[in-house]
């Protein structure tokens, strides 16, 4: 997740270990301690780097927005075709609900979260609005969309188009037919083109 220099050092070793905590058991159900334990660092060391847990999630969250943003950016990037576009950012959240599934239960966790804490709010929603531009700048608005949505900005179709996606991830991760719900996906797909 970090840059080999990060890791050595004791706030990016906290750092590590709070991302493994926090996205493998949820923010309510991990302290202070447990993020130090795992970092092999003493508690107090950790509240010199971090001085609460808001704080040291704030970080988290920061850390896993860029990871995001980088991962789409890259995959919107990797081809031409409009097509071919909507498909790579449908298997980029296929792959996040396989591959990555503790970096998709953080962010929902995020999610979650920041509907009480005011500063996660700010974050998440510059989060949303990163990836609605990074959608908005890297699909052709015009031809992903019919007729019926002509007069809407393509800033609103592209924050549907990912709320589309993001919601139908958590309806997939939180489901017991994890198999058969990943035919949402191809429909969004396939309404989306």
């Amino acid at each position: 997740m970090q840059r080999k220099t990060e890791k050595e050092t004791p706030s990016g070793k906290i750092l590590i270990a709070a991302f493994e905590c926090l996205s493998t058991r949820g923010y309510a159900n991990v302290s202070m301690r447990d993020i130090a334990d795992e970092a092999g660092v003493a508690l107090s060391q950790l509240t010199y780097y971090y001085k609460n847990k808001e704080r040291l999630f704030t970080e988290v969250i920061n850390m896993m927005m860029d990871q995001y943003l980088n991962e789409i950016e890259v995959t919107l990037e990797s081809t031409t075709d409009t097509k071919d576009k909507i498909a790579s950012l449908v298997r980029f959240f296929k792959e996040l609900i396989r591959d990555k599934p503790n970096l998709l239960k953080l962010f929902i966790d995020f999610t979650a979260q920041a509907l009480w804490i005011p500063s996660f709010r700010k974050q998440l929603d510059s989060l949303f609005n990163a990836l609605t531009e990074i959608i908005e700048r890297n699909l052709p608005i015009d031809t992903v969309v019919n007729r019926n949505s002509l007069g809407y900005s393509s800033k609103c179709i592209a924050k549907l188009i990912f709320g589309a996606l993001f919601g139908t991830s958590i309806q997939i991760i939180l489901g017991s037919e994890r198999d058969s719900a990943f035919e949402s996906l191809n429909l969004a797909e396939c309404l989306l083109y």
